[in-house]
């Protein structure tokens, strides 16, 4: 089975990737009258931030996003994505709630971290997979990166369980403003 991921060297340094995996957990919900499975898949700005041709370390390996986007590996981002599965298991939680962002087409979750100290978002984009999938909902992580500057814009707020049956029936999810 191939990775989704390929381990990643730089210098002498192997980084793997394991952990970011695809993998599918249930939510029971209410709205739905059931319980949803839902897929989770990451893309690699979990663990790679924009490309600066003037401050890319000489002779490390580019990174290509899905759309074809140059990036660079960060360190940092990686070390924080190994905790990325236990927080999205830990979305299904009543009391969890997410933010609509400012572009209305997807997700954040924030959380406080110590290591660096400070706000870890999480953004991701939630859909109703296809009829011919055995899984619900599709959820795919689009980045995840430690709050360095201004933070991200983001509208209201919704619990997460209520997100994913609102997705499932195909009711509206804009948050009041």
């Amino acid at each position: 089975m191939t990775a989704y991921f390929p381990p990643l060297t730089i210098g002498s340094q192997t980084y793997d990737f394991a952990h970011l995996e695809p993998f599918t957990f249930s939510v029971q919900s209410a709205l739905a009258g059931r319980e949803l499975s839902v897929h989770v898949t990451f893309s690699s700005h979990c663990f790679s931030q924009g490309y600066n041709e003037a401050t890319h370390p000489a002779g490390e390996q580019i990174i290509f996003d899905q759309a074809g986007r140059p990036r660079s590996f960060c360190s940092i981002r990686y070390r924080l994505s190994l905790m990325l599965p236990p927080v999205i298991q830990g979305l299904n939680h009543p009391q969890v709630k997410v933010r609509e962002t400012a572009a209305q087409r997807n997700w954040a979750y924030s959380i406080t971290i110590i290591d660096p100290n400070g706000p870890y978002h999480v953004f991701f984009e939630i859909r109703r997979a296809a009829a011919d999938k055995p899984q619900d909902l599709n959820l795919v992580i689009e980045s995840a990166y430690h709050q360095t500057e201004k933070p991200p814009r983001l509208l209201g707020r919704m619990g997460f369980i209520l997100l994913c049956g609102k997705i499932h029936m195909r009711q509206p999810t804009s948050t009041q403003r």
